[in-house]
């Protein structure tokens, strides 16, 4: 009777998985590229970065932002309450790049502020409708990324989505995080592809200024510290308004964390925001959350009844193979092949570790300002 329910359960689990890789992961794995005719007319763009304390970052940069293939934008980096030379660098920069608009905002003793003030007043001064937010500590993997974001905008686009990746190193730490990065990147441009928005990433995100203002920017979330891009695509996107933008060129690349300890931190901070997603959106991810750990659990204890063995063995290569498949495309298409020898440990290795130490550690410990 135990190997029985057992076996529904993993059965309901496989059926779960199916029908996500029927609807979204298939779709956008195999998808590709796709061709968008050339237009006539690239409407202007205004790239926002924040930044604060990244004078070892920004020079760099902001200059492949600057040096973008694109007819008509401008840059605006807002420093935010930097203490280093993060100003001084910015002001240098100026000079040989006249698009190059910087705003400062000065610490304040008694009101504390995280990044949304400083994106909302970057937002506020930008002169163009189409808004393309990068994050100081991040290049872009091309001279073309700008065209390609601008590219898929069309009358009725109003988000667009990009994947910001992670930086290759050696050690096990930069494998978990770029796996990490990759599985998050892939599950939300699946879903939106599959017209089931519910985040993006403020390192590459692109969304009109008239929405933000029907949004009422981020005051329904003001009081969260993190938010900024996840929140607002949560409560914006639809499957009419959402599109994704995911090839080699559209990428952006940060510096990963080096320890367990930072990437942590990090890390809890990211996934504090998803209480507040709306409804739809967490019995989502929770029923895609919960039949992935209810498979493994369920085929690794159904090889224990001799009776069902063979068919749990079935079971489970069929969804490695299926997994393996997903990957390598997703993988291309992402740029992230290279942790494809090592993706299933990887996963293991989130699920069942490094995943249940962020939600013990949220549960009792306060979260982190955006930047120290």
């Amino acid at each position: 009777m135990i190997a029985e329910i057992v076996l529904g359960l993993l059965c309901i689990c496989s059926a779960i998985y199916l029908f996500f890789c029927g609807i979204a992961y298939f779709r956008f794995a195999f998808g590709g590229k796709k061709s968008h005719p050339s237009k006539s007319v690239q409407p202007p763009a205004s790239v926002i970065i924040c930044a604060r304390n990244e004078a070892a970052h920004v020079k760099n940069n902001v200059t492949q932002v600057l040096e973008q293939d694109y007819p008509t934008f401008e840059v605006i980096v807002v420093d935010d309450c930097s203490w280093d030379s993060t100003l001084t660098t910015l002001k240098e920069l100026q000079k040989d790049y006249p698009r190059l608009k910087v705003l400062e905002i000065k610490e304040d003793e008694v009101y504390k502020h995280g990044k949304k003030l400083a994106l909302t007043i970057a937002i506020k001064s930008a002169q163009y409708e189409h808004l393309v937010f990068i994050d100081a500590d991040c290049y872009p993997a091309s001279k073309n990324w700008l065209t390609q974001i601008m590219e898929i905008f069309d009358d009725k686009t109003e988000i667009v989505l990009g994947y910001g990746a992670y930086s290759n190193k050696n050690g096990l730490i930069n494998k978990m995080i770029r796996m990490d990065t990759f599985r998050i990147g892939c599950q939300y441009l699946s879903l939106a592809a599959g017209g089931m928005p519910y985040m993006g990433v403020g390192r590459n995100l692109a969304y009109r200024k008239s929405l933000f203002l029907k949004q009422k920017g981020f005051s329904p979330y003001s009081q969260i510290p993190s938010g900024d891009d996840d929140l607002f695509v949560n409560k914006a996107g639809t499957k009419f308004n959402t599109r994704v933008a995911a090839n080699k060129d559209c990428i952006t690349f940060s510096e990963p964390k080096n320890t367990l300890k930072d990437w942590m931190r990090q890390k809890r901070r990211h996934v504090s925001t998803a209480q507040y997603y709306r409804s739809s959106s967490k019995f989502i991810l929770g029923l895609i959350t919960i039949s992935q750990y209810f498979f493994w659990i369920t085929a690794i204890s159904l090889l224990f009844f001799e009776k069902f063995r063979f068919i749990a063995l079935g079971i489970i290569g069929g969804y490695i193979i299926i997994q393996f498949l997903i990957n390598w495309k997703a993988m291309k298409r992402l740029g992230e092949t290279k942790l494809f020898v090592y993706s299933l440990l990887l996963e293991w290795l989130l699920l069942f570790f490094f995943y249940p130490l962020i939600a013990i550690s949220n549960l009792l410990f306060k979260q982190a300002a955006w930047k120290t």
